[in-house]
């Protein structure tokens, strides 16, 4: 069905534009609620709205399949440097073996555990299989949990003085802003 707004004489230009323009105003609001039904979830609502609204055209533009598109690319690069940090503490640790065990654990934890299911996100996000994404999005954050507290609840945490601790719990933050993203995705 076509609209003819110019065979109807009740319907002028002036109309018309303002009725774009409402339109327009209501997705942009839209999208601003989207952001704020996201962020309210999380425990760090300041780092998700930053986050969000730091994607290249801004965040109003963006979808939800965009939106959690950015949080893993910006995961992919967060355990790209999380896993150089780790290199340079286990050459920089080459007598201590506690700490030789502990950043080889994260090593495998973060650079083969929660680095491979980012690579496995690509397809089911084609795919529109929302609901696998929530599953790898959960498991990145337990890799990560393991690399910090230990593989076992009985584990003492090894006392890591250096970035990693830091560079997990952002990572753990962009991960928190995909597993909400993928619940709202699922509906």
């Amino acid at each position: 069905m076509i609209l003819k707004f110019h065979d109807d004489p009740t319907v002028n230009g002036f109309e018309i534009v303002v009725f774009l323009r409402l339109v327009w105003w209501a997705a942009g609001k839209r999208k601003g609620a989207e952001l704020d039904a996201i962020c309210k979830q999380s425990k760090n609502p300041t780092f998700c709205f930053n986050l969000l609204n730091s994607i290249p055209g801004g965040a109003t533009d963006a979808n939800l399949v965009d939106l959690v598109q950015y949080a893993l690319d910006v995961t992919r690069v967060n355990l790209t440097t999380t896993t150089k940090l780790i290199k340079r503490l286990i050459r920089r640790n080459p007598n201590d073996i506690e700490a030789r065990d502990h950043y080889t654990l994260c090593l495998n934890r973060i650079h083969q555990g929660a680095f491979d299911a980012v690579k496995s996100t690509e397809a089911i996000l084609k795919s529109r299989e929302f609901y696998i994404l929530n599953s790898i999005a959960c498991g990145i954050r337990t890799q990560i949990d393991l690399c910090i507290d230990g593989e076992s609840p009985s584990d003492t945490p090894y006392n890591d003085t250096s970035l990693l601790p830091a560079y997990a719990s952002v990572i753990s933050e962009v991960v928190e802003i995909i597993v909400i993203i993928s619940n709202l995705l699922d509906k």
